[in-house]
């Protein structure tokens, strides 16, 4: 055959291709698949062959049973898809890898085996599902690592669950950053520093989250549809709104004017609010009782003309949160206004604009962030007074009012349903503020630590 008839024979896109070199692809693709045939019925013997063996398994605790059909396939399902995972992965299979593969599903085994062994045949589907979530991790060796101080935590420190495997997987999560300083870029001091915040935290930390969850979710769910607790959490959300409109209304001019020009007495005004800091709840209490109270004259006065009263009324609830919730926001907001530099404002004024508007349009967004973690911190701090309040106002029931009578009249279990939706809310607040200090574009400047570093 001529050369010109080859070049007419040959397919468009490519040179010819011999037909056995044309399958070598198809054949290394179905190479996975039928290594996964293989070990599905290697599988499914072996799972046959657990079956019967089970009840020889069960017997170290006494009374043996078969073992459940369902929950044997339930277990070869999810054993089916770790070598899914493992032989589609595209990832090469060798000695060293199968090594490790066999090792961390031997150490899950040997974790969980006093409670998938024992007498409750059911917790088998507590290793199916392990298995699954380890099969899903082999390619994320690192989330992988949560899972072990998971097994490890429940295997090791059943009573403290939860406590001991959030501790642990925030020291995990921190700890390998600064290892490799610390041996790798020979750094000490940052590291220590380091280690001993974590461990000031770990003290903070751990009696919270132990005490959250020694309540059932079912007493949470009763408390929250009791009228009472229901219309004590309205009156704390409402009080510590009014109180923060107030403290933002006032105290961020303060804030601002604290900034940006020296003034005679600085210096006293800046120590002093940090005063309801400083003082103890119920002397501030104390203090509100004696200067508005209904045998104070203020309080006489007010009474008498304006038909207002403070003690044992909304009005009370309010002022005593003004006074223990305004340093958190004033302090913010300085932050925030320190942190931006005044030539933007300068720049603002030779445009044309006064005052009042470089401060609107100008500063106040690029420090919204900061200000709006202030409102957050003197919200909250508002809505969880007590002392103060158990002197000065004690009625209308506030949510901590209320956790104190039900320890009291009640019971410890009740009271502490109710305290601990109070931390979930807390939580809520957290969650918050980690949400605004993640979004500079949206709010402007961020005050944190991770801004100081960059």
């Amino acid at each position: 055959m001529s050369e010109t008839n080859l070049l007419l024979d040959q397919p468009r896109g490519g040179p010819i291709r011999d037909d056995a070199e044309a399958e070598l692809p198809n054949a290394a693709g179905r190479a996975p698949l039928v290594g996964l045939m293989v070990a599905a019925a290697v599988l499914a013997g072996l799972q046959v062959g657990m079956g019967f063996a089970w009840p020889y398994l069960q017997s170290q605790g006494g009374s043996a049973s078969a073992l459940d059909l369902k929950l044997n396939v339930a277990f070869y399902v999810s054993n089916l898809v770790l070598l899914g995972n493992i032989l589609l992965s595209g990832r090469p299979i060798n000695t060293l890898r199968i090594g490790f593969y066999t090792a961390g599903y031997a150490l899950i085994v040997g974790l969980l085996w006093p409670l998938v062994f024992g007498q409750i045949r059911e917790n088998l589907l507590i290793l199916a599902l392990v298995v699954l979530v380890y099969g899903g991790l082999l390619t994320q060796p690192r989330y992988l690592g949560y899972l072990y101080l998971f097994l490890l935590s429940q295997r090791f420190l059943p009573a403290y669950l939860f406590p001991s495997f959030l501790l642990t997987s925030l020291l995990y999560t921190t700890l390998g950053p600064f290892a490799t300083a610390f041996w790798v870029r020979r750094e000490r001091f940052v590291p220590l520093c380091h280690l001993a915040g974590l461990i000031l935290l770990t003290g903070l930390l751990l009696p919270i989250i132990y005490f959250c969850t020694q309540s059932e979710i079912q007493d949470i769910q009763q408390r929250m549809l009791e009228p009472q607790v229901v219309a004590a959490l309205g009156k704390s959300l409402e009080t510590s709104g009014i109180a923060t409109f107030v403290v933002l209304l006032l105290g961020v001019p303060m804030a601002y004017a604290m900034v940006r020009r020296p003034f005679p007495g600085r210096g006293l005004i800046d120590t002093l609010i940090d005063l309801p800091i400083v003082v103890p709840p119920p002397v501030a209490g104390l203090a509100l009782l004696a200067f508005m109270g209904a045998k104070a004259p203020f309080g006489q006065f007010m009474e008498q003309r304006f038909g207002i009263t403070f003690f044992d009324n909304t009005g009370g609830i309010v002022l005593a949160q003004i006074f223990v919730g305004s340093p958190y926001l004033i302090r913010a907001s300085m932050v925030a206004f320190a942190a931006i530099d005044e030539r933007y404002e300068h720049v603002a004024r030779t445009l044309g604009s006064t005052n009042w508007a470089a401060f609107v349009r100008v500063t106040l967004p690029m420090s919204l962030r900061g200000i709006l973690i202030g409102v957050i911190l003197t919200w909250f701090r508002a809505m969880a007074e007590f002392g103060s309040l158990r002197i000065m106002a004690n009625r209308p029931l506030t949510i901590p009012i209320l956790t104190y009578e039900r320890f009291i009249g009640f019971s410890e279990s009740e009271a502490q349903s109710v305290a601990v939706l109070i931390l979930l809310l807390c939580l809520g607040v957290i969650v918050g503020m980690w949400i605004i200090r993640s979004m500079p574009s949206l709010m402007g400047r961020s005050i944190g630590a991770s801004d100081a570093a960059h």
